[in-house]
């Protein structure tokens, strides 16, 4: 028995507390992010990370107009394997990003094995359909518009 589970069995025990097993203390598993590709950040600002494919899908009029519908200038970001990529947690530690949103279920696997996080640090972590289909599908456009709202990364509140 660790000493401060000891510690705390002679608390309890000089309370009169009666203790029937010691619980195991719930620590939430962290994602491995070690083998994930490092991040290259684009400009902008706030607490809303958009990770795309490329470049390029950042530069695009579709991109415009999310950042629009956002009501800012979130920060994008691609996949870089490059000696100034810096690595997701990282990045939202020291951005104080609040959300990340990853664009595809290809592209979360390049960060995430399996099961996609709800959270990384303190940014929760959502996923969008991916950029080619939203360029190409009404459904995509409506499926990333419901979660924009279910995310609260929108307000519909008028100013």
């Amino acid at each position: 028995m660790s000493d401060t589970r000891t510690r705390q069995r002679a608390y309890l025990d000089a309370m009169d507390i009666e203790v029937w097993s010691l619980r195991e203390i719930y620590s939430p598993s962290i994602p491995d992010t070690d083998n994930a590709p490092g991040l290259n950040l684009g400009p902008g600002g706030g607490g809303v990370l958009l990770i795309c494919a490329a470049d390029t899908d950042s530069a695009s009029r579709l991109a415009n107009d999310i950042s629009r519908a956002l009501g800012g200038a979130p920060v994008w970001a691609w996949p870089d394997a490059g000696a100034s990529a810096i690595k997701l947690p990282h990045a939202i530690e020291e951005n104080l990003f609040t959300t990340v949103a990853i664009f595809g279920d290809e592209l979360a696997l390049q960060f995430f094995d399996g099961e996609l996080p709800t959270s990384l640090n303190a940014a929760k972590v959502v996923l969008l359909p991916a950029m080619p289909d939203l360029q190409s599908q009404s459904e995509a456009r409506q499926a990333l518009w419901a979660t924009f709202c279910r995310a609260a990364m929108i307000s519909l509140d008028s100013k």
